[in-house]
């Protein structure tokens, strides 16, 4: 094999090796999958990978978004995601909880930078969230809205190959027994107080 083969098959591998580094996976659509009676609005895929999303939770039931992912040229991840969180409810959440879902291989699809640049409104993010698990704990009252932000990274698919993603969102309240357990020490408390005053 001479020089110039040498050179031309180089090339060939270098090129091949810039393109696929160069490769990133890009979020070509977003649809709902589980509403469970809310109201989701994809908002806007943002050319500079920022993604605008509006949902109402009319139920404590969880509500889970489908991403499609495409291959494109370019670095790509990870995306910014930015969102606001209506609780229509008819009850106080508690706690938040994102959770990324690969139905197809598993490829890594993650929350990049999740202890530093996760948010959820005046909540705070736990100690349990990792790079699939967002979980946060704080207070929403029934009518008002959460602003939430993180970043994703999906998984490049390869040149004409799509793949898919979920991303499954689910508000909790505070069990009947904790009200049940906060009203029977309130009582004590109230016994209690009732009694010292009759003493004095």
């Amino acid at each position: 094999m001479n020089t110039l083969s040498k050179a031309i098959i180089a090339a060939f591998v270098l090129g091949g090796t810039i393109s696929t580094a160069n490769a990133a996976g890009v979020i070509t659509n977003i649809t709902a999958t589980d509403l469970s009676g809310g109201t989701f609005d994809s908002g806007v895929i943002g050319a500079d990978r920022t993604l605008d999303i509006d949902k109402t939770f009319t139920s404590i039931n969880p509500i889970s978004l489908t991403f499609t992912v495409a291959h494109a040229a370019g670095t790509g991840n990870p995306y910014s995601v930015v969102e606001d969180v209506l609780n229509n409810t008819g009850q106080t959440w508690t706690d938040f909880h994102y959770s990324i879902i690969e139905p197809d291989r598993g490829q890594g699809v993650v929350f990049t930078q999740f202890n530093a640049g996760s948010t959820f409104a005046d909540f705070t993010l736990d100690g349990s969230s990792g790079p699939r698990n967002l979980n946060f704990t704080g207070t929403l009252l029934d009518g008002q809205t959460a602003n939430a932000s993180f970043n994703l990274s999906p998984f490049d698919p390869g040149a004409g190959n799509t793949t898919t993603f979920t991303l499954t969102q689910v508000p909790t309240i505070p069990e009947p027994e904790t009200y049940a357990m906060l009203l029977a020490g309130l009582l004590l408390m109230g016994g209690i107080a009732k009694r010292k005053s009759n003493k004095q």
